[in-house]
């Protein structure tokens, strides 16, 4: 009894197994039997809807810099192309691919072959077309969802981008992955991701760019960096590497282009850092710049413990110097002379308050420290060639965010490039203010000593002068570094760092500028003639924007 039962069972079982199988069957017949326009509605675009999708990266000001975007994608459904030869023949030049390589490329599916991930607007309307022509079935033209950059290469080491899966690779694309694209929920509803709002002022980045391009036409250095910041928020409001690349064709990029230098790129700055020395050497107060001034011969020399003579090289001779013509003429013997006679530990302790030998951590990856080494490490010359922006390592970030303490009286204020962030309803999640970050590290007298010495410097005979813009007061430091050759170990007698950090205006400090170019190869070498006039002109950019404004509008030359 119990057999016959089980026996009616799976006959029932087969029976209705073969019905689904019929059904199958009938249904595979009349898709590959179907017209060419019937096949179209079905297999020429299909829509992959994503189960999350991804947040919207924009600057301060809402303009959008990364968003989903819809495009199309070409490929062949195996199973219903009648001809694969024929098929292949024909859409060959339309897709930009050989006849060979589109057959050795279904060889490698069973029954969906992708043959293009992203067309052209050109390309998708030949392929149309041509699918009416001759009639073609198993021709898929699907509809996908990708990442586009609408602003191309303008900030796009910082922004980063997607792979095909549209997964973060590099950049705040890479950083926020989670954040833009988070975990689709249980549910079959559509997972929106967050809305990422930067510091970023794209006007101000395209006269950041339009300086770069100039500065890369005339000197065409290794690499420029630029960065240009907020002063009284440490919000960065531009910030460049040259050379760029478009994210919208990273598969066209080399790793060199993609490199976020602001952050990742180490080397010695020169004389700009004479006057993060001089805060130091205010700070301690040992040296003897007020009681007895320094005379400059054009060179430095001092006796170590051991009783060796070590010479330090001036551009010229200054003559008598005090800390605010040190500034002015930018003198190698003055602060060397005045670092030597101040307290190592004092020395360096100053030096690290504002930040160098410290990574920011905000948010860019690959973000370096820099170098301020241990004293335990240092030779009897060190810290006098520390005084003058050698033998350390800094990053552009770290010179530009070290700026803050001097633009706001002593405090320092830790760099940011997020602003805020948002649910897609516009709830907001996190800001960035206020900041709770800030510190003292240096005196008000400091600073404003500091800051002042640096305005002396863009008059007539200053190393800033081509920095100043009429109607506008301009605080400046030039530089002009010795790159060390990898090679060799020692200083390469042709290879420099020339850089401009400005501060303006002086009399309240609204920005932060700094541009520097790697082994300029133009006529000149100096960052006083390279850097210092496109900040000029970033400045003048500013004034035209009404993001800054002169004590007299009408004198400023536009």
């Amino acid at each position: 009894m119990v057999s016959r039962v089980k026996c009616r069972t799976d006959v029932l079982f087969f029976s209705i197994t073969a019905l689904f199988a019929l059904i199958l069957f009938i249904r595979t017949v009349v898709l590959i039997v179907k017209a060419p326009d019937t096949v179209g509605r079905d297999y020429n675009n299909p829509v992959v809807s994503p189960q999350v999708i991804r947040g919207t990266i924009t600057d301060r000001n809402g303009r959008i810099l990364a968003v989903e975007t819809p495009y199309y994608s070409c490929a062949l459904a195996l199973n219903f192309v009648k001809d694969l030869e024929k098929t292949a023949e024909i859409l060959a030049p339309a897709i930009g691919m050989e006849v060979g390589n589109i057959i050795d490329t279904t060889k490698r599916y069973q029954t969906y072959a992708l043959l293009v991930r992203r067309l052209s607007d050109i390309q998708r309307t030949a392929v149309e077309q041509l699918v009416k022509q001759h009639s073609l079935t198993g021709v898929v033209i699907e509809k996908r969802f990708g990442r586009s950059y609408p602003f191309h290469y303008h900030a796009s080491q910082i922004i980063g981008f997607t792979n095909a899966d549209n997964q973060g690779i590099e950049g705040l694309e890479l950083a926020y992955d989670r954040i833009l694209s988070p975990y689709p929920g249980l549910s079959q509803e559509i997972t929106y991701g967050n809305t990422i709002q930067l510091t970023l002022d794209m006007d101000i980045q395209f006269l950041l760019d339009q300086q770069i391009v100039e500065i890369d036409r005339e000197h065409y250095g290794d690499y420029i960096l630029g960065i240009v910041m907020e002063a009284n928020t440490g919000e960065i409001l531009a910030a460049s590497t040259f050379p760029w690349y478009d994210p919208n064709e990273y598969g066209s990029t080399t790793f060199d282009q993609r490199q976020n230098r602001i952050v990742t790129y180490q080397y010695e700055p020169g004389s700009v850092f004479k006057i993060y020395s001089l805060a130091s050497v205010l700070e301690a107060d040992q040296a003897d710049y007020d009681t007895e001034l320094f005379y400059c011969d054009g060179s430095y020399t001092f006796t170590t413990a051991r009783g060796t003579d070590v010479t330090i090289g001036c551009v010229s001779e200054h003559g008598w110097i005090d800390p605010e013509t040190m500034i002015k003429k930018s003198c190698n013997g003055a602060i060397a002379h005045w670092s030597l006679q101040t307290n190592d530990t004092e020395f360096r302790s100053v030096l690290e308050k504002f930040h160098f030998g410290l990574a920011w951590k905000i948010g860019m990856p690959g973000e370096a420290s820099g170098k301020l080494s241990s004293i335990t490490t240092w030779s009897a010359r060190t810290k006098p060639t520390i005084s003058f922006g050698q033998e350390l390592s800094v990053t552009a970030l770290q010179i530009a965010s070290a700026a803050t303490a001097i633009a706001n009286s002593g405090t320092l204020l830790a760099p940011s490039i997020v602003k805020g962030i948002y649910n897609h309803d516009g709830t907001i999640i996190e800001s960035s203010v206020p900041r709770l970050d800030s510190k003292q590290i240096i005196s008000e007298q400091t600073a404003t000593a500091i800051l002042s010495y640096m305005n002396s410097a863009t008059e007539v005979g200053g190393t800033g002068k081509l920095t100043s813009v009429e109607g506008i007061s301009v605080s400046s430091k030039t530089g002009t570094a010795q790159i060390m050759n990898s090679k060799t170990g020692t200083y390469d007698e042709n290879m420099f760092m020339a850089s401009t950090l400005s501060i303006v205006p002086t009399e309240k400090p609204a920005y932060i500028i700094y541009i520097a170019v790697a082994n300029p190869k133009g006529s000149t070498i100096w960052g006083s003639n390279i850097a210092a006039p496109a900040i000029a002109e970033i400045i003048k950019g500013l004034i035209r924007q009404g993001k800054l404004f002169s004590s007299d509008s009408e004198t400023v030359s536009l």
